[in-house]
């Protein structure tokens, strides 16, 4: 392996090459899944010819300043979780409870974690959970279910209550929350709910992420728990519009 150092200029020109290049990296991503020559899908971009290419590859292997996380990985398959997987369901929420805090495998705040038989038994109730997976690996989980308890926080309708979102931590910061988060969301108009409702803790820190989806904070609620810390519950709520989620999808469908 050789070694240089590019200047600063020089990597700022590596990055920007792949910018408005999203049809090009996909390709690439789908002819390493494939096992094909990925490098004939860098005809045309600056800088390859620095690079030499490997026996029978048209150019050189060069993703220099590439969004390898955002593209070189399965695309996320979304579907309605059946009762045979509650099991699965269960466990991707346990591991993502467990790796919610910088404590490893352990995390203070109270949670009512469902267990296979709990999380068949909501199915059974009509209550809808889906299953996020990357080329058949189960990685990430949502729920979905009508509810009234807070029917005060969003003008007196039924809501959606979306909760339940886990990702197994190795799968993070690629966008899977928020795949899950907009198929609920479809699911919850589709069932003519346009009010939707979720709780989380203000000592997780994602209420800002919540709030980059979307979501309002409505009220804070204190709670104190004999198993773990006392800690500050935050209700958020967010008004659909169709037309945005709509939208939404169709993109999803063109990124596909």
């Amino acid at each position: 392996m050789s070694v240089v150092h590019p200047s600063p200029s020089r990597l700022e020109a590596l990055r920007k090459r792949w910018v408005g290049e999203d049809g090009r990296l996909r390709a690439i991503a789908g002819s390493m899944r494939a096992g094909r020559d990925w490098t004939i899908h860098l005809r045309g971009l600056p800088y390859i010819e620095e690079i030499p290419p490997q026996p029978g590859e048209a150019y050189g292997r060069d993703l220099r300043g590439a969004d390898l996380r955002r593209f070189l990985r399965p695309d996320l398959d979304v579907q309605p979780a059946e009762e045979y997987e509650a099991a699965i369901v269960a466990g991707i929420a346990l591991e993502a409870e467990r790796s919610s805090t910088p404590l490893e495998g352990i995390s203070p705040f109270p949670a009512e974690l469902d267990c296979a038989e709990r999380t068949a038994i909501a199915m059974r109730r009509g209550e809808r959970f889906f299953l996020g997976r990357l080329q058949e690996e189960p990685v990430g989980t949502i729920r979905v279910a009508r509810r009234v308890e807070f029917r005060a926080l969003t003008d007196g309708q039924d809501y959606a209550e979306i909760s339940n979102l886990a990702v197994l931590q190795r799968h993070r910061r690629a966008g899977i929350g928020a795949a899950l988060m907009r198929v609920a969301e479809q699911y919850a108009l589709a069932q003519g709910l346009d009010r939707v409702l979720l709780r989380t803790y203000e000592e997780l820190g994602l209420v800002p992420w919540y709030e980059s989806q979307g979501y309002a904070v409505q009220t804070v609620r204190q709670l104190i728990n004999a198993s773990g810390p006392a800690c500050l519950e935050v209700i958020c709520t967010q008004r659909l519009d169709p037309a945005l989620c709509q939208a939404e999808t169709a993109k999803q469908d063109l990124r596909a």
